[in-house]
């Protein structure tokens, strides 16, 4: 799932104005210097990143961490839980169904689900799950994780054995440990009988059952969900089989859950109350943290690390939170204009040459952050990663941007711009689709309110115009930016857009066996990019059709980047109330667990 990494803000006075600046909608007690006991906790969320979808199956636009594990999975517990004692596992104790079993050259899974409740006290059943297979059937092409040939394309059928039990009947042999990690634990059993609607004052049937009945229905729960100012009162969202129910929420971002009374789970809630605050800014919310207020759960920017000092004698405890992640920009290979020359691997082996991570670390990051050349994590430690690409074929290095550069028929022009003076194919040449006269000349928006990401951006900037790469630099909300992303066509008017950052990458959370099946195979619904290559997809298929190696992707990747690689920072520098306890480890895939927190 995306993921915008908390990292760095300005540094200023704290003052009763600046404090204000973080944006209200309830209150809460307990935390911070206060030292008292509560029975609610205040989780800071990030600037500009408030949780604005609440049915789980979501669209592309609305893909990412503050949705799903910052928001969703509170409530809608996925099939399989990835999360265990800070390692990218599968919890089965908070997993709503026992592991997996495979058969018949591992084509048949069958599935046995717990004992879990929906809130209203109707079982979770095997009825709920198909409840969530038909609508994904019918509705695919909407959802954010589909990618074409994987599931549900690859399911032959589904039967319900009993409302414990469902066997899927696969069309070719997979990977188990892919196909649980990666596609199962994307299941979200949702109440069939509360939702198999396809209007508010309908009457609950059996719509889902026939195609066209699927698509009214989820027509109907994704219209829902998009009107948020209705999220604290529609009872749709009232029927959980998570830990929390939402009892409030402003169109801020502001959410109030309340501990749901019937939940079946493995954790005993010590607290009533959970609620994710708001704020304009990173300053804001460490402003709020250094006046003394009451949030049980913040984070320091990057750039006020030193401040961790400072907070704890307010009564905070620093934890570096890190994920299960990569990091990277995007580029947009069907704009019209710029898609053909990034098309061409030499020049993005040329930008990732202009990249200098050891400084972005050192400086932007403060240290809080690792090097990144390809899609596996290097952290945490890991048997999938291996040494060629931790050690980065294209490290930084501007001589040799130039050289690729030049030895393929572009006149570089270090300051300036670079044009291609060489078009055509074959070496010595620009490339295929490349025209005299092209120029390196790009628009590069990125994600506002952190101080680490423009700073990081502009120095891009300047190490680009040393290979005559021209990068013109904006900046949009975290949401405005991820809501431009959709894969598109260069004739429609949303492809555009040519470079974007939302402020991280990609965090392997409902895909926790690293693939990339949903980051870069062709038709993918995450592929924002619109990357496509017919090598690579083959690639991506072997590691999930078969107990396959992932070395030969992570290579290729590495060597040919079709996004650019940036050095991965720590999610957050959370700053956890030091009379709060429950809350470390912190999930590698970013989740939130407060039904495990409490106060001293």
């Amino acid at each position: 799932m995306r993921s915008r990494y908390l990292a760095g803000a300005a540094a200023c006075a704290v003052t009763a104005m600046l404090v204000t600046a973080c944006s209200s909608g309830g209150s809460s007690s307990g935390g911070g210097s206060s030292g008292s006991t509560s029975t609610t906790a205040t989780f800071a969320e990030e600037p500009g990143a408030a949780p604005d979808y609440i049915f789980p199956m979501l669209t592309g636009t609305y893909y990412s961490v503050a949705n799903i594990e910052g928001f969703q999975r509170l409530s809608y517990r996925s099939l399989y839980w990835i999360g265990k004692n800070g390692q990218p596992v599968v919890d089965t104790t908070r997993s709503l169904a026992g592991i997996p079993t495979y058969s018949h050259n591992d084509t048949v899974v069958t599935i046995t689900m717990g004992n879990w409740k929906w809130s209203d006290g109707t079982p979770v059943t095997t009825r709920d799950v198909a409840f969530w297979l038909n609508l994904l059937q019918a509705n695919k092409k909407n959802f954010a994780a589909y990618i074409p040939g994987e599931f549900p394309d690859s399911m032959k059928s589904f039967k319900v054995d009993s409302p414990k039990q469902i066997v899927l009947t696969l069309k070719h042999p997979v990977n188990p440990t892919w196909f649980t990690y990666d596609q199962l634990s994307q299941i979200t059993p949702i109440p069939q009988q509360a939702w198999d609607k396809t209007s508010a004052s309908g009457k609950v049937g059996n719509y889902d059952e026939t195609p066209a009945g699927a698509v009214k229905v989820f027509n109907f729960l994704t219209a829902q969900s998009k009107q948020i100012s209705t999220y604290g009162s529609n009872p749709l969202w009232h029927v959980v089989d998570g830990p929390w129910k939402m009892v409030a929420y402003n169109t801020d971002g502001y959410v109030k859950f309340a501990a749901n009374p019937a939940y079946s789970g493995p954790d005993n809630h010590k607290l009533k109350f959970f609620v994710e605050q708001p704020y304009t800014s990173e300053t804001a919310e460490l402003n709020v943290l250094r006046s003394g207020h009451s949030l049980s759960y913040g984070y320091v920017p990057l750039q006020e690390s030193s401040q961790t000092k400072v907070l704890s004698g307010q009564g905070y405890t620093a934890a570096p939170w890190n994920s299960w992640g990569i990091n990277f920009f995007l580029l947009n290979y069907n704009n019209p204009t710029t898609g053909p020359i990034v098309t061409q691997p030499y020049v993005r082996q040329a930008m990732q040459s202009l990249v200098d991570e050891q400084a972005y670390i050192k400086g932007p990051m403060q240290g809080y952050g690792h090097t990144e050349y390809g899609p596996i994590p290097s952290l945490p430690a890991n048997p999938f990663v291996d040494s060629y690409e931790k050690n980065g074929p294209w490290k930084y290095s501007p001589a040799k941007a130039v050289q690729l550069l030049k030895s393929h028929g572009w006149t570089v022009k270090p300051g300036g711009v670079s044009t291609c003076t060489s078009p055509g194919s074959g070496a010595g040449h620009c490339g295929p689709g490349v025209p005299s006269g092209a120029k390196m000349v790009f628009s590069l928006p990125y994600a506002s309110g952190s101080v680490e990401a423009s700073q990081m951006m502009q120095a891009l900037k300047s190490a680009f115009a040393q290979a005559g790469m021209q990068v013109t630099l904006s900046t949009a909300p975290f949401n405005t930016i991820i809501g431009r992303l959709a894969p598109c066509k260069p004739s429609q008017s949303g492809c555009s857009w040519q470079m974007a950052f939302y402020g991280g990458g990609w965090t392997y959370g409902v895909d926790p066996y690293p693939t990339g099946d949903q980051l870069f195979a062709t038709g993918s619904t995450s592929n924002f990019s619109n990357y496509s290559n017919p090598g690579l997809d083959r690639t991506i298929a072997a590691t999930v059709g078969a107990k396959t190696s992932l070395q030969t992707y992570e290579d290729y990747m590495a060597n040919n980047p079709p996004v650019i690689w940036l050095p991965m920072p720590v999610y957050q520098l959370s700053e956890i109330a030091s009379n709060l306890h429950g809350a470390t480890p912190q999930s590698p895939i970013e989740s939130l667990t407060p039904e495990n927190w409490y106060f001293s």
